[in-house]
């Protein structure tokens, strides 16, 4: 483990705009220090129809209006996203982001990265071992400051899907999301191959798609058979950091979870990407104890928990 520390902002309320406003103010410092020109927000869009499971445009305004009152703030704001939609474009207007460039002064592009026509490719391994490559949009690899905004939810293979799986696994190429579970049909998906996979492939990922910042809708949640249906959980917060690894630890830990039995946090701390340690991080804006609310876990947490392989962190280090 590292010896590194963290800071975290959390913005507490029923608002999500302001929630997500006030998590951003406590890390301003950090904030500015990570934007540049151009600023990519990357919303979850794992539906598009159901909003709930879905990044809401009000937290993308809170963002957006930090971002528009910074000092030296951004000349352009890109919004992109590689959705779950019958045609291009469709989440975006579902939800209400096509207002979205209207009502800021700093010219805002709506992104579908489904459409990407540059690719760079890694490798991912499958649970017998063999490699496959993945591609990863080379729109997102060479911005200069990426932020991941995403929804507080439980899920059937990471235990949480929080800030950084979302920032990968919706910039990914879209046929080759499902080899990060370590399958190449989802027909094939079991447990706990699966989750011994997920964790070692995405934290693989990482060392190339990983934020510049990251904050975490947490105002309504998903819990139990996440990351879709309609189990919603009010935490009523959101969180902020330039340290992704750190936020996700937070988030996971006001859902009940603790942060470094969730293998990408553990694995993201363990190579130094990020502060998977709580008592490593600082939070400005709430006590975790009193704000924490147990979500309920997937059905398959048990099977999930069985992600650990000795020595994977040095592999995905080294390899």
């Amino acid at each position: 483990m590292s010896n590194k520390h963290a800071t975290v902002g959390l913005g507490v309320g029923a608002n999500r705009r302001a929630n997500v406003r006030a998590a951003l103010e406590h890390v301003r410092d950090d904030l500015v220090a990570a934007v540049r020109d151009v600023v990519m927000l990357k919303p979850n869009f794992l539906s598009a129809s159901n909003p709930l499971v879905c990044t809401h445009a009000d937290a993308i305004r809170g963002a957006l209006d930090v971002l528009s009152e910074l000092p030296h703030r951004p000349k352009e704001i890109l919004i992109a996203e590689g959705g779950n939609e019958a045609y291009s474009g469709e989440a975006f207007r579902f939800f209400g982001y096509l207002d979205l460039p209207e009502e800021y002064d700093i010219p805002i592009r709506l992104v579908d990265l489904n459409t990407e026509t540059r690719w760079h490719g890694t490798r991912v391994y499958m649970i017998d071992g063999s490699h496959r490559v993945v591609k990863m949009p080379k729109t997102v690899l060479e911005c200069p400051c990426v932020i991941s905004m995403a929804v507080a939810k439980t899920h059937d293979g990471a235990m949480v899907t929080l800030a950084l799986k979302n920032l990968i696994m919706g910039t990914l190429r879209k046929k080759d999301r499902i080899k990060i579970h370590g399958f190449l049909h989802h027909s094939e998906r079991r447990h706990p191959s699966e989750a011994r996979a997920l964790s070692r492939n995405l934290i693989r990922v990482a060392r190339h798609l990983y934020p510049h910042f990251s904050v975490i809708d947490g105002t309504v949640g998903i819990q139990g058979n996440g990351p879709g249906g309609t189990d919603t959980v009010a935490l009523k917060l959101a969180a902020a950091s330039a340290d992704t690894v750190a936020v996700d630890a937070v988030i996971a830990k006001l859902m009940g979870f603790e942060p470094l039995d969730v293998g990408t946090i553990f694995y993201g701390d363990a190579i130094g990407l990020g502060v998977g340690d709580i008592e490593r991080i600082n939070v400005l804006g709430g006590d975790l104890e009193t704000l924490a609310l147990p979500f309920k876990p997937h059905d398959s947490i048990d099977l999930q928990r069985q992600w650990r392989i000795p020595g994977v962190w040095e592999m995905a280090a080294t390899e």
